[in-house]
């Protein structure tokens, strides 16, 4: 065959490595996630995890591959901070569906075609799917919505006689002559230096999408939270804290009132998980040295400085270029025996105590020396806080955050913070003796404190309680949730299907575009059963196979259906046995923005690997419609 280049499947190593790694994600789906138990060998330390960022993060990952996924969740995790566990596992099946149409002898540029044409068709079906979060909270609190009104394409509001009347993948714009699907924009994968494997472009159609349909003020965070907290316990902390930022701020109860910039969390091993709690203000852990201190200072107003940066003489602000062809040749260090450093220290220490500050917080790290100089003076010092704690800060106390303590004036200096002793921990004989309590008047900030006598166990709480807070704030941001409990991936296949049938429907009369398009779509399906089918075995109400079969009786009825089936947020149509939802109280959302981007950067990833691949077997890199790559 001239001109053609032969592609041989067994040697596409990367899709290999990803779907082997993608097996990581199956217990760490569904609402009874399983821990694991991971032992350093060299260090000893363990650590208890429960998600697949974590797990990959404690991993030593030497491999291409494997470090391209961990930096792909990595990026997920910082921006939603939950479905990492969605995105490794399609990624992993929809690889394996790559992987068996190399098998099946398709074409690359059919594959990428394809495999993009089917992503579009799941994103409509998400926007058709969709419920506002109001509708939503009427729905858990057992109360009837305001209007009969369903979501249309890309999140419009329609009537119940226009709903029949919208065909499954209507939205998506056709080709005036060949009838075909069109994406919303060609996808290209590039090899590029990016991490977060989406462009601007993306996130802002993304956003484009979410139009909230009322204040969130109006939602009744209290009804909401229990369908998005996935079983978790730890929401009702998040509600509590919630509900604090209510009552500081004046409102009523906790009704739309959250702030997740406003929330921090503290652990502490050694007690009982009974003791988790959330508390109004900052609390943090001090050293032994700085214990005392607090009994003297907690029945006081004290005045507070704000450092954004380092507590140190040689930090410098972001940007600080130092000047060239500057040499130091001389010091008072051989006169005077003082170093630049104590010279330093006893210059900031004299700022402090003439601007009567008792309290110092500082956003970096603070000077060893220069803390225990201002702990003999009576000036607490309290390092690594994090820029919402300063902003509080400066907003509640009129205190102006400085990059260096040198700059502090009166000016600067706020007043009416406090500090109180949380729990005294100087019976127990470890390093950190106290837990105490920062405030101010009228402050938002709220610390979760995460307990348990397993220490190892600790970073899952956190990752817990951070999980369910950007879930409920999600919520309110996007203003429009979907339907949990693999209700939302039946109705995905239902479009899927009805899809195909269009596309053989259009093939009998015009010449194919794509020959292979029911294919790769049928194993993109698969991997969305394989997905669903997971979730309920792990909600341990039914095995796999059995699941399967309900799905597909599920699809069954579906299919049959004339008119656009409604979607039922308990899993109702999946059978009593083997739903993820109990009735009314059980049911179950999802994030509309986080699931929606999950899918995007799955399938962006496997098709990164695939086309990896090809260009390092092929020594080439596929333009978008080449046909003479063929595969063995």
């Amino acid at each position: 065959m001239s001109g053609s280049t032969i592609i041989n499947q067994k040697r596409h190593i990367g899709l290999q490595k990803l779907t082997a790694l993608s097996t990581l994600a199956h217990s760490f789906l569904g609402p009874n996630k399983r821990h694991k138990f991971i032992h350093d060998d060299e260090s000893g330390d363990s650590v208890l995890v429960r998600s697949c960022f974590r797990l990959l993060q404690h991993l030593d990952l030497s491999c291409s591959v494997c470090q391209l996924v961990s930096e792909t969740l990595r990026s997920h995790q910082k921006v939603y901070h939950t479905g990492t566990g969605c995105l490794l596992f399609l990624a992993g099946a929809w690889g394996r569906a790559a992987l068996e149409c190399l098998h099946r002898d398709v074409a690359l540029p059919h594959i990428v075609s394809a495999m993009s044409e089917g992503l579009e068709v799941c994103l409509d079906a998400c926007g058709r799917s969709s419920v506002f979060v109001e509708d939503a909270v009427c729905s858990l609190a057992g109360l009837e919505a305001p209007d009969s009104i369903t979501l249309g394409p890309r999140g419009s509001k329609v009537t119940p006689s226009q709903t029949a009347a919208l065909a499954p993948s209507s939205s998506l714009p056709e080709h005036p002559r060949t009838g075909i699907l069109l994406n919303r924009k060609q996808r290209k994968i590039k090899l590029t230096h990016s991490r977060h494997f989406c462009s601007d472009e993306t996130e802002n159609s993304i956003g484009a999408l979410l139009t909230p349909s009322a204040d969130p003020k109006d939602v009744d965070i209290s009804h909401l939270a229990p369908g998005v907290s996935h079983g978790s316990e730890i929401m009702k902390l998040v509600v509590e804290a919630s509900r604090m930022q209510s009552e500081n701020t004046g409102s009523v109860g906790c009704r739309g009132v959250f702030d997740v910039n406003k929330l921090i969390t503290c652990t502490l091993s050694g007690l009982s998980e009974d003791c988790t709690c959330v508390q109004l203000g900052c609390v943090v852990q001090l050293s032994d040295e700085q214990a005392s201190l607090v009994h003297v200072l907690q029945r006081q107003r004290l005045n507070v400085a704000l450092i954004n940066g380092d507590l140190s003489e040689n930090y410098h602000h972001l940007g600080f270029t130092k000047p060239a062809n500057v040499r130091l040749v001389s010091h008072e260090l051989a006169v005077t025996g003082r170093g630049k450093e104590d010279e330093w220290i006893d210059k900031v220490l004299t700022i402090l105590l003439k601007l009567d500050v008792n309290l110092v917080l500082v956003h970096g790290v603070a000077n060893e020396k220069m803390s225990q100089q201002c702990t003999e003076h009576s000036v607490l010092v309290i390092e690594r806080m994090k820029p919402a704690i300063l902003k509080d800060f400066a907003e509640t106390t009129g205190a102006v955050a400085v990059s260096y303590a040198t700059q502090l004036s009166r000016y600067c200096v706020g007043t009416g913070a406090r500090v109180s002793a949380w729990r005294d921990f100087s019976q127990n004989g470890g390093k950190t003796s106290m837990a105490v309590n920062v405030a101010a008047d009228h402050t938002r900030l709220v610390t979760a404190i995460l307990t348990s006598h397993v220490p190892a166990k600790l970073q899952a709480l956190d990752d817990q309680f951070w999980g369910c807070a950007y879930r409920l704030h999600h919520a309110l941001e996007d203003g429009k949730l979907l339907p949990g409990a693999g209700e939302l991936e039946v109705q995905c296949l239902h479009h899927l299907h009805k899809h195909m049938e269009v596309r053989r429907g259009q093939r009998q009369d015009k010449a194919a575009d794509n020959p292979y398009s029911d294919t790769v779509l049928q194993l993109m399906a698969d991997g969305l059963m394989d997905f669903t089918s997971t979730v309920m075995a792990n909600s341990g109400q039914c095995s796999k196979m059995e699941a399967w079969t309900a799905i597909s009786n599920r699809l069954q009825r579906l299919d049959g259906c004339v008119e656009a089936p409604q979607c039922d947020t308990a899993g109702v149509g999946l059978g009593s046995s083997h739903g993820l939802g109990d009735g009314p109280a059980g049911k179950i959302y999802d994030n509309y923005k986080v699931k929606m981007e999950a899918w995007r950067r799955a399938l962006d990833l496997v098709l990164l690997v695939l086309l990896t691949d090809t260009e390092i077997i092929t020594g080439m890199e596929p333009e978008p419609g080449e046909e003479n790559i063929t595969t063995l």
